[in-house]
């Protein structure tokens, strides 16, 4: 009879040992606890205080290169707004003194506020050889 009541007596400890726990998963949660919070009131904070200003888009060439039949333009449109851009449209001309030669157009999906986003015009014509024009000519809020 001892045998199985030092058994139980085991088991018992045992069990309490195991619902015991270990000091450093209280850590852990404690340090993931105090990020959520942090990311949960700086989205709010930042929701309630930065001004809604438009975005503001600006446009830069960054190379020209041979592609194919026809030329690449790779270019950075910049938006330092606090609002998103969707379907941001550019459009490329090449001009010869007041006569416009070619046209191209893209459209970035979206420019997200206080970010860069890359694209690229095709020409059928080396834009080195005319006066590039790029600009970006329109966007829809998201």
């Amino acid at each position: 009879m001892k045998m199985t009541e030092e058994n139980s007596d085991n088991k018992k400890e045992d069990q309490n040992k195991q619902k015991e726990t270990p000091v450093w998963e209280w850590i852990i949660a404690a340090a993931g606890l105090i990020l959520v919070v942090g990311a949960v009131g700086l989205t709010f904070y930042r929701a309630t205080t930065e001004d809604k200003t438009p975005p503001q888009l600006t446009i830069e060439v960054d190379s020209i290169e041979p592609n194919g039949s026809g030329y690449l333009v790779k270019f950075a449109v910049k938006n330092t707004g606090n609002q998103t851009a969707a379907a941001v449209a550019v459009e490329g001309e090449l001009k010869s003194e007041t006569e416009t030669v070619e046209t191209s157009g893209a459209t970035l999906t979206y420019s997200p506020a206080n970010s860069k986003r890359r694209g690229g015009l095709f020409f059928t014509r080396d834009p080195q050889q005319f006066q590039l024009q790029i600009r970006v000519t329109g966007y829809e809020e998201p």
